[in-house]
Protein backbone atom coordinates (compact mmCIF):
# COMPACT_ATOMS: atom_id res chain seq x y z
CA UNK A 1 0.00 0.00 0.00
CA UNK A 2 1.36 3.38 -0.99
CA UNK A 3 2.32 5.92 1.62
CA UNK A 4 -0.29 8.42 0.45
CA UNK A 5 -2.97 5.80 1.12
CA UNK A 6 -1.65 5.54 4.65
CA UNK A 7 -1.95 9.30 4.95
CA UNK A 8 -5.57 9.05 3.87
CA UNK A 9 -6.09 6.48 6.58
CA UNK A 10 -4.18 8.44 9.18
CA UNK A 11 -5.77 11.85 8.95
CA UNK A 12 -9.51 10.99 8.90
CA UNK A 13 -8.90 8.41 11.57
CA UNK A 14 -7.93 11.06 14.07
CA UNK A 15 -11.52 11.59 15.08
CA UNK A 16 -12.44 12.33 18.64
CA UNK A 17 -11.91 8.66 19.27
CA UNK A 18 -8.87 8.81 21.53
CA UNK A 19 -10.70 8.49 24.83
CA UNK A 20 -9.44 5.69 27.04
CA UNK A 21 -10.67 3.92 30.07
CA UNK A 22 -14.41 4.44 29.47
CA UNK A 23 -16.71 1.46 29.96
CA UNK A 24 -19.69 0.38 27.87
CA UNK A 25 -22.96 0.76 29.70
CA UNK A 26 -22.79 4.48 30.49
CA UNK A 27 -25.71 6.52 29.19
CA UNK A 28 -26.08 8.90 26.24
CA UNK A 29 -23.44 9.77 23.66
CA UNK A 30 -20.63 8.57 25.94
CA UNK A 31 -21.58 4.90 25.48
CA UNK A 32 -18.66 2.99 24.01
CA UNK A 33 -19.51 1.02 20.88
CA UNK A 34 -16.01 -0.28 20.10
CA UNK A 35 -12.50 -0.36 21.51
CA UNK A 36 -9.42 -0.43 19.28
CA UNK A 37 -6.31 -0.91 21.36
CA UNK A 38 -6.25 1.92 23.90
CA UNK A 39 -8.73 4.04 21.92
CA UNK A 40 -12.49 3.93 22.00
CA UNK A 41 -15.37 4.89 19.73
CA UNK A 42 -18.44 6.27 21.45
CA UNK A 43 -22.01 6.54 20.26
CA UNK A 44 -21.39 10.28 19.75
CA UNK A 45 -18.33 9.54 17.59
CA UNK A 46 -20.26 7.03 15.52
CA UNK A 47 -23.25 9.36 15.10
CA UNK A 48 -20.94 12.16 13.96
CA UNK A 49 -19.47 9.98 11.25
CA UNK A 50 -22.84 8.54 10.26
CA UNK A 51 -24.70 11.87 10.08
CA UNK A 52 -21.92 13.64 8.16
CA UNK A 53 -22.94 11.63 5.08
CA UNK A 54 -25.73 12.59 2.73
CA UNK A 55 -29.31 11.50 3.39
CA UNK A 56 -29.38 8.72 0.80
CA UNK A 57 -26.35 7.05 2.34
CA UNK A 58 -27.68 7.49 5.86
CA UNK A 59 -30.82 5.59 4.83
CA UNK A 60 -28.70 2.46 4.42
CA UNK A 61 -27.82 2.34 8.10
CA UNK A 62 -31.17 2.04 9.88
CA UNK A 63 -30.64 -1.51 11.15
CA UNK A 64 -28.09 -2.72 13.72
CA UNK A 65 -26.61 -5.05 11.10
CA UNK A 66 -25.95 -2.20 8.69
CA UNK A 67 -24.63 0.02 11.46
CA UNK A 68 -22.17 -2.72 12.35
CA UNK A 69 -20.86 -2.76 8.77
CA UNK A 70 -20.17 0.97 8.98
CA UNK A 71 -18.60 0.53 12.43
CA UNK A 72 -16.35 -2.22 11.05
CA UNK A 73 -14.98 0.20 8.44
CA UNK A 74 -14.29 2.80 11.15
CA UNK A 75 -12.62 0.20 13.38
CA UNK A 76 -10.47 -0.97 10.48
CA UNK A 77 -9.39 2.58 9.77
CA UNK A 78 -8.48 3.21 13.40
CA UNK A 79 -6.47 -0.01 13.49
CA UNK A 80 -4.61 1.12 10.35
CA UNK A 81 -3.90 4.49 11.94
CA UNK A 82 -2.49 2.83 15.04
CA UNK A 83 -0.30 0.59 12.90
CA UNK A 84 0.92 3.60 10.90
CA UNK A 85 1.86 5.33 14.15
CA UNK A 86 3.61 2.19 15.42
CA UNK A 87 5.69 2.18 12.23
CA UNK A 88 6.44 5.87 12.78
CA UNK A 89 4.94 6.78 9.39
CA UNK A 90 3.75 10.12 10.74
CA UNK A 91 7.28 11.36 10.11
CA UNK A 92 7.56 9.90 6.61
CA UNK A 93 8.43 12.69 4.11
CA UNK A 94 5.66 11.65 1.72
CA UNK A 95 3.09 11.67 4.52
CA UNK A 96 4.27 15.08 5.69
CA UNK A 97 4.05 16.39 2.12
CA UNK A 98 0.49 15.11 1.86
CA UNK A 99 -0.34 16.69 5.21
CA UNK A 100 1.00 20.02 3.95
CA UNK A 101 -1.22 19.79 0.88
CA UNK A 102 -4.22 19.04 3.05
CA UNK A 103 -3.42 21.97 5.35
CA UNK A 104 -3.19 24.32 2.36
CA UNK A 105 -6.62 23.19 1.12
CA UNK A 106 -8.03 23.51 4.62
CA UNK A 107 -6.87 27.12 4.89
CA UNK A 108 -8.72 27.89 1.67
CA UNK A 109 -11.89 26.15 2.85
CA UNK A 110 -11.97 27.37 6.45
CA UNK A 111 -10.69 30.92 5.99
CA UNK A 112 -11.68 31.87 2.45
CA UNK A 113 -14.63 29.72 1.35
CA UNK A 114 -16.44 29.62 4.70
CA UNK A 115 -15.69 33.20 5.81
CA UNK A 116 -14.33 35.73 3.34
CA UNK A 117 -16.25 34.47 0.31
CA UNK A 118 -19.53 34.59 2.23
CA UNK A 119 -19.11 38.34 2.75
CA UNK A 120 -19.01 39.08 -0.99
CA UNK A 121 -22.21 40.61 -2.36
CA UNK A 122 -23.40 42.14 -5.63
CA UNK A 123 -25.65 45.20 -5.60
CA UNK A 124 -28.45 45.97 -8.05
CA UNK A 125 -26.47 49.00 -9.21
CA UNK A 126 -23.48 46.83 -10.10
CA UNK A 127 -25.78 44.58 -12.13
CA UNK A 128 -27.29 47.52 -14.01
CA UNK A 129 -23.85 49.03 -14.70
CA UNK A 130 -22.61 45.71 -16.08
CA UNK A 131 -25.69 45.41 -18.29
CA UNK A 132 -25.18 48.88 -19.75
CA UNK A 133 -21.44 48.37 -20.34
CA UNK A 134 -22.05 45.05 -22.10
CA UNK A 135 -25.16 45.96 -24.05
CA UNK A 136 -23.84 44.23 -27.19
CA UNK A 137 -24.09 40.89 -25.34
CA UNK A 138 -27.79 41.35 -24.73
CA UNK A 139 -28.86 43.27 -27.84
CA UNK A 140 -27.49 42.12 -31.19
CA UNK A 141 -28.88 41.67 -34.70
CA UNK A 142 -28.91 38.36 -36.52
CA UNK A 143 -25.52 37.13 -37.74
CA UNK A 144 -24.56 34.70 -40.46
CA UNK A 145 -21.30 32.92 -41.23
CA UNK A 146 -20.38 31.73 -44.72
CA UNK A 147 -17.41 30.28 -46.55
CA UNK A 148 -16.86 31.79 -49.96
CA UNK A 149 -14.83 31.28 -53.13
CA UNK A 150 -13.99 34.43 -55.10
CA UNK A 151 -13.15 34.71 -58.81
CA UNK A 152 -11.73 38.11 -59.79
CA UNK A 153 -13.27 39.89 -62.79
CA UNK A 154 -14.20 43.56 -62.47
CA UNK A 155 -17.12 45.06 -64.42
CA UNK A 156 -14.65 47.43 -66.10
CA UNK A 157 -12.84 44.44 -67.65
CA UNK A 158 -15.48 42.52 -69.70
CA UNK A 159 -13.11 39.86 -71.01
CA UNK A 160 -11.70 38.97 -67.59
CA UNK A 161 -15.18 39.13 -66.11
CA UNK A 162 -16.57 36.64 -68.60
CA UNK A 163 -13.70 34.23 -67.87
CA UNK A 164 -14.32 34.59 -64.11
CA UNK A 165 -18.04 33.89 -64.63
CA UNK A 166 -17.27 30.71 -66.56
CA UNK A 167 -14.84 29.44 -63.91
CA UNK A 168 -17.30 30.16 -61.12
CA UNK A 169 -20.20 28.51 -62.96
CA UNK A 170 -18.15 25.41 -63.72
CA UNK A 171 -17.14 25.05 -60.08
CA UNK A 172 -20.73 25.57 -58.91
CA UNK A 173 -21.90 22.68 -61.10
CA UNK A 174 -19.12 20.51 -59.68
CA UNK A 175 -20.04 21.36 -56.09
CA UNK A 176 -23.74 20.66 -56.65
CA UNK A 177 -22.93 17.13 -57.76
CA UNK A 178 -20.83 16.33 -54.69
CA UNK A 179 -22.06 15.20 -51.26
CA UNK A 180 -18.69 15.58 -49.54
CA UNK A 181 -19.01 18.85 -47.61
CA UNK A 182 -15.22 19.13 -47.27
CA UNK A 183 -14.90 19.71 -51.02
CA UNK A 184 -16.05 23.33 -50.74
CA UNK A 185 -13.38 24.09 -48.12
CA UNK A 186 -10.73 22.36 -50.22
CA UNK A 187 -11.68 24.37 -53.29
CA UNK A 188 -11.81 27.58 -51.23
CA UNK A 189 -8.19 27.04 -50.16
CA UNK A 190 -7.14 26.04 -53.65
CA UNK A 191 -9.00 28.37 -56.02
CA UNK A 192 -9.80 31.55 -54.09
CA UNK A 193 -8.47 34.59 -55.95
CA UNK A 194 -8.60 36.75 -52.83
CA UNK A 195 -5.35 36.10 -50.86
CA UNK A 196 -6.89 36.66 -47.43
CA UNK A 197 -9.94 34.55 -48.26
CA UNK A 198 -7.69 31.81 -49.61
CA UNK A 199 -5.74 31.72 -46.35
CA UNK A 200 -8.97 31.46 -44.34
CA UNK A 201 -10.73 29.09 -46.76
CA UNK A 202 -13.17 31.95 -47.40
CA UNK A 203 -14.42 32.00 -43.81
CA UNK A 204 -16.28 35.25 -43.14
CA UNK A 205 -16.84 34.63 -39.44
CA UNK A 206 -20.20 35.61 -37.94
CA UNK A 207 -21.23 39.00 -39.33
CA UNK A 208 -24.35 41.16 -39.23
CA UNK A 209 -25.96 42.08 -42.53
CA UNK A 210 -24.49 45.59 -42.32
CA UNK A 211 -21.00 44.24 -41.55
CA UNK A 212 -21.23 41.82 -44.46
CA UNK A 213 -22.39 44.51 -46.87
CA UNK A 214 -19.53 46.76 -45.80
CA UNK A 215 -16.90 44.06 -46.25
CA UNK A 216 -18.16 42.16 -49.30
CA UNK A 217 -20.99 44.11 -50.92
CA UNK A 218 -24.82 44.15 -50.89
CA UNK A 219 -25.31 41.22 -53.28
CA UNK A 220 -22.98 39.04 -51.19
CA UNK A 221 -24.85 39.94 -47.97
CA UNK A 222 -28.27 39.35 -49.54
CA UNK A 223 -27.21 35.92 -50.80
CA UNK A 224 -25.60 34.97 -47.48
CA UNK A 225 -28.68 35.87 -45.44
CA UNK A 226 -30.99 34.06 -47.90
CA UNK A 227 -29.29 30.71 -47.17
CA UNK A 228 -31.40 28.95 -44.55
CA UNK A 229 -29.46 25.78 -43.80
CA UNK A 230 -25.89 24.86 -42.92
CA UNK A 231 -23.93 23.69 -45.99
CA UNK A 232 -26.54 25.18 -48.36
CA UNK A 233 -24.93 26.58 -51.53
CA UNK A 234 -25.78 29.87 -53.18
CA UNK A 235 -26.12 30.47 -56.87
CA UNK A 236 -23.51 32.66 -58.53
CA UNK A 237 -23.20 35.98 -56.65
CA UNK A 238 -22.19 38.91 -58.82
CA UNK A 239 -20.33 41.82 -57.19
CA UNK A 240 -18.41 44.77 -58.62
CA UNK A 241 -15.00 43.08 -58.51
CA UNK A 242 -16.00 39.57 -59.48
CA UNK A 243 -18.08 36.52 -58.59
CA UNK A 244 -18.62 34.58 -55.38
CA UNK A 245 -19.83 31.12 -54.49
CA UNK A 246 -21.15 30.89 -50.93
CA UNK A 247 -21.82 28.07 -48.51
CA UNK A 248 -23.67 28.77 -45.29
CA UNK A 249 -21.69 27.72 -42.20
CA UNK A 250 -23.87 28.97 -39.36
CA UNK A 251 -26.50 31.44 -38.19
CA UNK A 252 -26.91 33.26 -34.89
CA UNK A 253 -30.38 34.50 -34.03
CA UNK A 254 -30.91 38.10 -33.04
CA UNK A 255 -30.57 38.79 -29.31
CA UNK A 256 -32.81 41.20 -27.39
CA UNK A 257 -32.73 40.45 -23.67
CA UNK A 258 -34.20 42.80 -21.08
CA UNK A 259 -32.30 43.32 -17.84
CA UNK A 260 -34.78 41.27 -15.79
CA UNK A 261 -34.15 38.28 -18.07
CA UNK A 262 -30.43 38.24 -17.34
CA UNK A 263 -30.24 39.80 -13.88
CA UNK A 264 -29.31 36.58 -12.05
CA UNK A 265 -26.92 35.53 -14.80
CA UNK A 266 -25.12 38.87 -14.43
CA UNK A 267 -25.16 38.56 -10.64
CA UNK A 268 -23.44 35.18 -10.91
CA UNK A 269 -20.87 36.57 -13.36
CA UNK A 270 -19.99 39.53 -11.16
CA UNK A 271 -19.95 37.36 -8.03
CA UNK A 272 -17.52 34.93 -9.66
CA UNK A 273 -15.26 37.81 -10.75
CA UNK A 274 -15.30 39.45 -7.29
CA UNK A 275 -14.67 36.08 -5.66
CA UNK A 276 -11.69 35.48 -7.95
CA UNK A 277 -10.26 38.92 -7.12
CA UNK A 278 -10.82 38.36 -3.39
CA UNK A 279 -9.17 34.95 -3.58
CA UNK A 280 -6.13 36.40 -5.32
CA UNK A 281 -5.83 39.09 -2.65
CA UNK A 282 -6.22 36.40 0.03
CA UNK A 283 -3.33 34.42 -1.49
CA UNK A 284 -1.17 37.52 -2.02
CA UNK A 285 -1.65 38.59 1.62
CA UNK A 286 -0.62 35.16 2.88
CA UNK A 287 2.45 35.15 0.63
CA UNK A 288 3.41 38.61 1.84
CA UNK A 289 3.15 37.51 5.47
CA UNK A 290 5.32 34.50 4.71
CA UNK A 291 8.14 36.57 3.24
CA UNK A 292 8.95 34.82 -0.03
CA UNK A 293 12.21 34.93 -2.00
CA UNK A 294 12.74 33.39 -5.44
CA UNK A 295 16.27 32.56 -6.61
CA UNK A 296 15.99 32.22 -10.38
CA UNK A 297 19.65 31.31 -10.96
CA UNK A 298 19.26 28.26 -8.75
CA UNK A 299 15.88 27.48 -10.29
CA UNK A 300 17.45 27.42 -13.75
CA UNK A 301 19.74 24.60 -12.63
CA UNK A 302 16.83 22.25 -11.95
CA UNK A 303 16.82 19.49 -14.58
CA UNK A 304 13.79 17.70 -15.98
CA UNK A 305 14.35 14.01 -16.71
CA UNK A 306 12.22 13.03 -19.71
CA UNK A 307 14.16 9.91 -20.63
CA UNK A 308 11.43 7.53 -19.50
CA UNK A 309 8.53 9.24 -21.28
CA UNK A 310 9.08 8.15 -24.88
CA UNK A 311 10.12 4.93 -26.62
CA UNK A 312 13.71 4.89 -27.84
CA UNK A 313 14.14 6.59 -31.19
CA UNK A 314 10.89 8.54 -31.00
CA UNK A 315 10.54 12.23 -30.36
CA UNK A 316 8.49 13.48 -27.47
CA UNK A 317 5.32 15.39 -28.36
CA UNK A 318 5.48 19.11 -27.65
CA UNK A 319 3.27 19.85 -24.67
CA UNK A 320 2.69 23.28 -23.17
CA UNK A 321 3.98 23.52 -19.58
CA UNK A 322 1.36 23.41 -16.85
CA UNK A 323 1.80 25.99 -14.07
CA UNK A 324 2.02 24.57 -10.57
CA UNK A 325 -0.71 25.80 -8.22
CA UNK A 326 -0.13 24.61 -4.64
CA UNK A 327 -3.54 25.96 -3.58
CA UNK A 328 -6.42 25.29 -6.01
CA UNK A 329 -8.71 28.12 -7.07
CA UNK A 330 -12.07 28.02 -5.30
CA UNK A 331 -14.92 26.51 -7.32
CA UNK A 332 -17.37 28.82 -9.14
CA UNK A 333 -20.40 30.00 -7.21
CA UNK A 334 -23.76 28.68 -8.48
CA UNK A 335 -26.69 31.00 -9.00
CA UNK A 336 -28.66 31.74 -5.81
CA UNK A 337 -31.22 29.07 -5.00
CA UNK A 338 -34.83 29.77 -5.81
CA UNK A 339 -34.09 32.30 -8.54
Amino acid sequence: MKKMVLLALLLPGLLACSRTGQQGGSSGGGDIVARVGSETITVADFEKMLNSQNRLIRNRYTSVEQKKKLLDSLVERMAMVQEAKRLDLEKDPEVLDGLNRLLARTVVNKVFNEKLAQEITVSDQEIEDYYQKNTDRYHAPEKVRVHSIFFAGARSQPKERQAARQKAQKLLEELKKQTDQRLFIDRARELNEDPEAKRLAGDSGFLTRAEMESKYGPAFAAAAFSLQQVNQLSELVEEEKGFYLLRQSGRQAAVDLALDKVREQIRTTILARKRGEAYQKFVDDIKQKAGIQIFEEALAKAKVDLSDLAPEGKNLPQVAPVPIKPIPQPPPIPAPAGK
